[in-house]
């Protein structure tokens, strides 16, 4: 009796052991896999993400060419508030600009769904767009150094034309870059604890 359950549980411990082994090797070979897609994804990405800031930047160049004088010396002077009124409105433009980046590219998971990561990088195209020109702005106000200021700087519409016209215009544009993005945090803020309070069930009364 003994002899024959040795025998009988031989070939069920055997028939167990090797389908193990051949699931073992069959998930290696898959983390192995998705460890090599993951890091072509990551690769596509960073490639992707390289050619979009060189084709801001050329396109920044061009822009800040073809329209960096218009903006300040045309638009602003005309601009409610004038000059500092123009400052004030690129000040509380700036933060919904970058938090229209950040917010859906932490949305995005490469590695997972590249897919649905794809449309997130999308989304972020406008806050893109938003920024850039808001950065044209910026760097079409921003005067240079005393050893580089030529006759074209003080030509209507350059940044020594616009110093001269506004000489505090940093002031407002930055105390309403500020104030946008303090406001917005807290607004953000009590969004979220409502939402939390919302979602949180209410407690049992006590018998």
């Amino acid at each position: 009796m003994g002899s024959s359950r040795r025998r009988a549980a031989g070939p069920a411990l055997r028939y167990e052991h090797v389908p193990g082994a051949r699931t073992s090797g069959r998930s290696g070979k898959r983390k192995k896999k998705g460890a090599e897609e993951g890091e072509r994804v990551s690769w596509g990405f960073g490639i992707l993400m390289f050619l979009a800031v060189l084709a801001v930047a050329v396109l920044f160049g061009l822009a800040d060419l073809a329209w960096g004088e218009t903006l300040w010396g045309e638009v602003a002077p005309g601009w409610p508030g004038g000059g500092y009124g123009f400052a004030i409105t690129i000040g509380l433009l700036a933060p919904p600009a970058v938090a229209a980046i950040i917010v859906p590219l932490t949305r995005a998971n490469w590695k997972k769904e590249p897919v649905r990561s794809a449309g997130w990088a999308a989304a972020a195209l406008p806050g893109v767009a938003l920024t850039c020109l808001l950065l044209l702005l910026c760097f079409g106000a921003t005067r240079p150094k005393r050893r580089r200021r030529g006759p074209e700087c003080f030509a209507h519409g350059e940044p020594c034309w616009v110093h001269e016209q506004y000489p505090y215009l940093w002031l407002p544009g930055v105390a309403a870059a500020v104030f946008c993005a303090v406001a917005g945090g807290w607004l953000v803020l009590q969004y979220v604890k409502r939402r939390r309070a919302a979602l949180t069930p209410p407690g049992t009364a006590a018998p």
